[in-house]
């Protein structure tokens, strides 16, 4: 017989469920994924320590510039102010720059980190986006150690943390916020989680606009899985997967539409865009760039190291894509991959495609963390994760202190 704590006092916990090993031990996706964890963390320490040394031989102080410089801006001024301000520029096309451009979630996730910790703002997003990286690094082990193994999954962790933009996880850039909440939406669909997904998908949509992207994986995957429970196949009820996919696009196109009521057109969100030169040309403008900086007369005399590294990494990018599609990676990653694709490789900008906008493409990390991790010698897969680390970190130095906006 179990005896009954007296009415009128709290039942007492035992004191080893409050034990932090305990707790691990009781959570075994956290245990499994503790190795990617160190791992991600320490390549983000020396990139961190490197910007150190950097802004301490130029006297300026790194955490001031990493919540505060570029795109970091405009969420300070949102965190202060809320949206409506504007710093009074105006961009392309004559339209005036507008915090409505940038999407909610990451402002408000800083606001209720102020509201715990006397911080400034800049702190406060900088608090988020790292958190947010090491959330992102364990959703990339968790996908990758499903479709390729543990080692595999430790690998693409580390790899997610020496991306040559890797900087931007410890920047007030909403890229690390909306890479962790989109790696999570996947595994959520490979485990057929569908109303998590689903509630994923939303929060990602409040986030970036690439969600779009995600919004269409999720509902590639519901479709499959709802053409399955209707020939009598499916593991789930039908309704899970439909519910999935109406609630993923609900985030990006409610604050679409917020835009749209505020500013009396509901094309404003599209027309505040384009201050910043965006908008979708189908890749017309991104075939200009490459023409421009490495067809012109312009590239005998050089191509600027950010234009290069850009470039690189695109085109790595695609390579892994084709790799991945020969791979048979599961259909939602498939999709999601070649949605970040077609939006960045069809961005109208003034400076077509942007890197950055391809870091939340993890799943084409897997192709070759699968490979490094068939590496035989493990001193052999440390040197060359240290040396990924090591030119990650000097880049990310470089973008900070001495290049321009992260591209």
């Amino acid at each position: 017989m179990t005896a009954t704590a007296p009415a009128g006092t709290r039942p007492q916990i035992p004191r080893q469920w409050l034990s932090p090993r305990t707790a691990v031990r009781s959570f075994p996706l956290l245990r499994a994924a503790a190795p990617a964890l160190l791992g991600y963390c320490a390549v983000r320490v020396l990139g961190v320590l490197m910007l150190l040394g950097v802004g301490s031989s130029r006297h300026r102080p790194v955490l001031h510039r990493l919540g505060t410089l570029w795109d970091a801006g405009w969420y300070v001024r949102i965190v202060e102010h809320g949206y409506g301000s504007t710093n009074g520029l105006v961009g392309s096309h004559g339209i005036a720059y507008s915090t409505r451009a940038f999407l909610p979630l990451f402002p408000w996730l800083a606001e209720a980190v102020r509201a715990v910790l006397p911080v400034a703002p800049g702190t406060a997003l900088v608090l988020v986006a790292s958190l947010s990286g090491i959330g992102a690094a364990w959703g990339a082990y968790a996908v990758a150690a499903r479709c390729h193994g543990h080692r595999a999954g430790v690998v693409a962790a580390v790899l997610w943390g020496v991306l040559p933009l890797a900087v931007l996880e410890n920047t007030a850039y909403s890229e690390a916020l909306f890479s962790c909440l989109a790696v999570w939406t996947l595994y959520a669909v490979l485990d057929r989680r569908w109303l998590t997904a689903g509630l994923l998908c939303l929060l990602a949509g409040l986030s970036r606009p690439s969600a779009m992207a995600l919004t269409a994986a999720v509902a590639a995957a519901a479709a499959v899985e709802l053409y399955r429970c209707l020939r009598g196949r499916g593991s789930v009820r039908w309704w899970r997967p439909l519910t999935a996919a109406v609630l993923a696009p609900l985030g990006w196109v409610g604050y679409i539409l917020y835009v749209g009521r505020v500013e009396h057109s509901w094309g404003a969100y599209f027309r505040i865009q384009r201050a910043w030169g965006s908008s979708f040309d189908g890749g017309a403008a991104t075939v200009k760039w490459f023409e421009q900086v490495f067809l012109s007369h312009r590239a005998a005399t050089g191509i600027p190291l950010a234009y290069a590294v850009m470039a690189l990494t695109v085109f790595a990018y695609l390579l892994l894509f084709a790799i991945a599609v020969l791979q048979r990676q599961p259909l939602v990653l498939l999709v999601f991959s070649a949605g970040l694709l077609a939006i960045d490789l069809g961005n109208g900008s003034p400076y077509p495609p942007l890197a950055r906008f391809l870091m939340p493409a993890i799943p084409l990390l897997f192709p070759l963390a699968a490979s490094l991790s068939r590496l035989r010698s493990r001193a052999t897969l440390l040197v060359v994760l240290a040396a990924a680390a090591l030119v990650s970190g000097l880049y990310g130095a470089f973008v900070v202190f001495y290049g321009g906006a992260p591209s």
